[in-house]
């Protein structure tokens, strides 16, 4: 019965600690703007594939790369992506939205990076030290990053609904600078 506690504890913290994080407000900008499906599903499988990372690897990728050149590697990306979307959105955005796979892969790319080096990320890789028990908190941890991604998709689809289009994209954009520089000033100064 260990495996199911392990499960619960990790399913808690992970989705805790995903409430209000920048990949959950990255999921709610993607999801007002495009199909909700596509945009479930490169999230999910960009997140899948770093919490497999955090789970199996944990401190030896960690010892290879510092996190704070990882943080730095995010933080310069959210800021890259906040001013795609103050500047290039509304041009491309016609071209995207007949294209499900640039939105896949966008999604899938900007989840990856929005957790390498992530506070998430970090309580996973100390889980599964902790309870010496990779599989049930590689469970627990898909789990509550699929249920808090589909929150975050079904709100930002009811937000794309009722927001004109143009103030969403000021908004996102500004949100992704705004916490790009201060993840960059979290890693420069913090750690």
């Amino acid at each position: 019965m260990l495996w199911l506690f392990v499960i619960g504890i990790t399913f808690s913290t992970v989705f805790l600690a995903e409430f209000g994080d920048k990949s959950q407000l990255m999921t709610i900008s993607f999801a007002s703007k495009y199909d909700n499906m596509t945009v479930f599903a490169g999230i999910f499988s960009g997140i899948t594939i770093v919490t497999i990372l955090a789970v199996a690897v944990g401190t030896i990728l960690f010892q290879l790369i510092p996190v704070t050149l990882v943080k730095i590697i995010a933080s310069l990306i959210f800021v890259s992506f906040g001013i795609y979307t103050l500047f290039y959105e509304n041009n491309m955005k016609m071209k995207i939205k007949k294209k499900k796979g640039r939105v896949l892969w966008s999604s899938f790319i900007f989840s990856i990076f929005a957790e390498l080096g992530d506070k998430t990320q970090l309580a996973i890789i100390a889980l599964a030290a902790r309870y010496a028990s990779p599989f049930s908190v590689l469970i627990g941890a898909l789990i509550g990053m699929a249920t808090i991604i589909g929150i975050s998709v079904i709100l930002g689809s009811k937000l794309g609904d009722i927001v004109e289009s143009k103030i969403l994209d000021l908004v996102a954009g500004l949100l992704f600078v705004g916490l790009g520089l201060i993840f960059l000033l979290e890693a420069l100064f913090i750690g």
